[in-house]
């Protein structure tokens, strides 16, 4: 039973990794931009 807990923690575990890898590399891949877009504001506010 705790070799079998082992390797289902280990699976996971290496899951993990390869997911946030994957997201590494998949965000780095754009370049990043401001977001700019004019917001009304009440009053007199500027």
């Amino acid at each position: 039973m705790a070799m079998r807990l082992g390797k289902i923690w280990s699976g996971l575990l290496a899951v993990l990794i390869v997911l946030l890898l994957f997201a590494w590399y998949d965000g780095g891949r754009e370049q990043q931009r401001l977001i700019e877009q004019p917001v009304e504001l009440p009053g007199n506010t500027r």
